[in-house]
């Protein structure tokens, strides 16, 4: 007990450290590259580095891939991404446009790259090792999670309705999205391909400016959340689902 109470306030100072450094960094220090990709891949380094070093040390370099996640099937993720996200995929080819302005290097930052190393920090990291090897229940490690993740996309409001219904839209698919990484055997590339794949939906047919949407785009929204649930419920048919009465709160089975 005294040892998860200790690690996991090293994970969490570990996580701001990552999270505020680079802010911190560029009071003194102006860092600037000619590409902007090179800018992206700099400012993600900040996330990279401690927490992998931070879990190297915690648990073995020889483990960080399975502590996270990503050592699970790859196929699998990418199929029930394919299935569960066509809707929202059919509704922006039919009501949207290609965005004729929309830079590579702009669509991989918030695709490609977000998605993985979004679902790394926070869902891999974060509540991954609070909720797999910690202790901590699903609610209270997807909470602290949700919570940084919905602050984290705040950018994206600018008035104070709008900040608040993105932190509520980005809380909630935070902790939907931690569900899912855990009812598919802790198979980090599951919220990666959705997290992926919703956002290039939005941002290639340029359907909405943030987060939060319109009707119609949060009719297919739901729309696939929905078909995530109902999927993911079938895959456990047999065996029942992983987040249950005995690791809610307190989980004190490692998995």
């Amino acid at each position: 007990m005294k040892q998860n109470i200790k690690y996991s306030v090293i994970i969490i100072l570990i996580f701001l450290f990552a999270a505020f450094g680079k802010h911190i960094s560029d009071i003194f220090f102006t860092t600037s590259f000619s590409s902007s990709l090179y800018n992206i891949f700099y400012s993600y380094i900040w996330w990279i580095i401690p927490t992998i070093i931070v879990l190297g040390i915690l648990y073995g370099f020889k483990d960080i891939f399975k502590n996270i996640g990503v050592n699970k099937n790859f196929i699998k993720g990418l199929i029930f991404t394919a299935i569960t996200v066509s809707p929202m995929f059919i509704s922006s080819v039919i009501i949207g446009k290609i965005d004729e302005n929309l830079k590579i290097a702009s669509l991989l930052h918030k695709t490609i790259i977000a998605g993985f190393m979004e679902e790394y920090f926070f869902r891999g990291f974060l509540f991954g090792i609070l909720f797999r090897k910690l202790g901590w229940g699903f609610i209270p490690a997807s909470i602290i999670g949700a919570l940084f993740f919905g602050f984290g996309h705040l950018y994206q409001g600018s008035t104070f309705l709008e900040e608040t219904s993105v932190f509520l839209v980005t809380s909630i698919g935070a902790i939907w999205f931690s569900w899912l990484y855990i009812e598919w055997d802790n198979n980090l590339w599951v919220p990666i391909f959705l997290h992926t794949f919703m956002n290039l939906s939005w941002i290639l047919f340029e359907v909405s400016d943030n987060a939060i949407g319109g009707a119609y785009t949060n009719t297919f929204r739901i729309l696939t959340i929905a078909l995530t649930i109902i999927v993911t419920i079938f895959y456990h048919k047999k065996t029942g689902l992983r987040i249950n009465k005995n690791n809610i709160m307190i989980n004190n089975n490692n998995c």
